[in-house]
């Protein structure tokens, strides 16, 4: 155990412990994930207008992960307004998303959990609409492109949000 624990922390040396990725520009802002020095899981952020601006975190994983055996933040998609945040999330670890909504500036998070889909969420121009991807609860293949609205009462249900496009082929993949 000694010599593992010895190797582990020589090659852990090896790594940038903290680290960024190159900033790209979006609707007027900068958006960038870093680590923290000895943290797993990455600090999603922005900055408004500038590189310099006031940082503006969007999701700390490493609290999110909090209590959970597995947790990933899969696709993230900000509406078009900036002001919501959409994610994918998986705590099983068999890629089987939940899609979760916050508000950014409030960071409120909207009572949703919308199961079993895919890591693919994309939002509309009306910037309360989303698409996402069911998957088939026995192959897990992505199959039903389904549209949500923040404004509505279904909160967990994915066959009861509005199916745009189905693929009955189960040799393709399907994403939005």
């Amino acid at each position: 155990p000694d010599s593992e624990e010895k190797l582990f922390e020589e090659i852990k040396a090896r790594f940038k412990q903290t680290d960024m990725s190159v900033p790209y520009q979006r609707d007027g802002y900068y958006y960038y994930t870093r680590y923290k020095d000895g943290k797993e899981y990455p600090i999603y952020a922005r900055r408004k207008g500038s590189k310099d601006a006031p940082e503006e975190i969007l999701l700390n994983v490493n609290e999110m992960s909090a209590g959970h055996d597995f947790f990933e933040v899969g696709d993230m998609a900000v509406s078009p307004d900036s002001k919501l945040l959409a994610w994918a999330e998986d705590t099983v670890g068999r890629r089987q998303y939940t899609i979760r909504v916050m508000e950014i500036a409030s960071r409120k998070m909207y009572p949703l959990a919308l199961g079993n889909v895919e890591n693919n969420v994309v939002w509309a121009g009306d910037n309360k609409t989303f698409l996402y991807i069911e998957k088939d609860p026995k192959t897990l293949l992505g199959h039903k492109v389904r549209q949500h609205s923040i404004d509505s009462a279904n909160l967990a249900d994915v066959a009861a949000d509005p199916l745009i496009w189905e693929q009955t082929d189960e040799s393709y993949y399907t994403g939005v």
